[in-house]
């Protein structure tokens, strides 16, 4: 079934561009025609990882209503040697772009919606897209709720920090249900490495279930070699047998049969 998943979470430095950059890669390789979008409009971190060489066209543009998705996207398969079908918008990471988007207002947002909607349709019915990764902005913004709102399932990364935690569990409670959004979890960067077994993995699940009342479907310990790797080079594609690239595989087939 083709898709739009909205990755999000509740406050930054949980790992989201990065798992979603990575979630991605995993689908391509799997034979699925994949589109990532940068829709963190104010932290746009996907053209460090894929590093364009020209952008005619932003995905800022789209929300203007200045150009067409189809305009925007580019095809990023050479990252990872054309084994997979690869594309990525980028969002403008200029101060200004970054600025003017923040200073937009609810008409705007209102309007912008509409634009993701039709975005959403184009992708995956006229350019055949099999699925639609967003990477949106933490936290409550409009242009984060948009996504989430036009998303055919939303994904939370949320750490094991205590004010993540109540706060990932009050954003669910307060803005999820309203929206009666298909939900899963993702726990990141939890204390244990390559030594955390099941068993550690099942209690952080039994902990957090009751507080999140959503399905967690997994569970990636902080592994020091993954944090040690540059943002342009994508983990999982360069190190396929790795605990956390198999983990990756195992929460991209959770994703699929939601």
């Amino acid at each position: 079934m083709k898709k739009l998943v909205a990755i999000h979470s509740f406050k930054g430095g949980t790992g989201k561009s990065y798992l979603a950059a990575n979630l991605s890669t995993i689908y391509a390789l799997q034979g699925k025609k994949v589109c990532l979008l940068d829709m963190d409009f104010r932290a746009p971190t996907q053209h460090v990882v894929f590093e364009p060489k020209e952008v005619k066209h932003w995905l800022n543009d789209v929300m203007n209503g200045s150009a067409e998705i189809k305009d925007c996207i580019i095809d990023c398969s050479d990252k990872i040697e054309n084994k997979g079908k690869l594309f990525v918008g980028f969002a403008d990471f200029s101060t200004e772009a970054i600025r003017e988007m923040i200073s937009k207002g609810r008409k705007w947002e209102t309007e912008a919606l509409q634009r993701i909607l039709l975005m959403r349709k184009d992708l995956l019915e006229k350019l055949d897209f099999d699925v639609c990764i967003a990477d949106t902005s933490p936290g409550i913004q409009y242009s984060s709720i948009n996504a989430v709102v036009a998303a055919d399932v939303a994904v939370v990364v949320s750490t094991l920090d205590d004010s993540d935690i109540y706060g990932t569990a009050k954003m669910i409670n307060e803005l999820y249900e309203v929206f009666q959004k298909r939900v899963a979890i993702i726990i990141n960067k939890a204390i244990g490495g390559g030594n955390m077994g099941d068993l550690e993995r099942a209690k952080i699940v039994d902990a957090l279930q009751e507080k999140y009342k959503q399905a967690i479907i997994g569970v990636l310990p902080c592994y020091c070699e993954v944090g040690k790797i540059k943002r342009a080079s994508i983990f999982s594609y360069h190190y396929p047998k790795h605990p956390f690239t198999e983990m990756l595989r195992m929460i991209a087939a959770k994703l699929d049969m939601l």
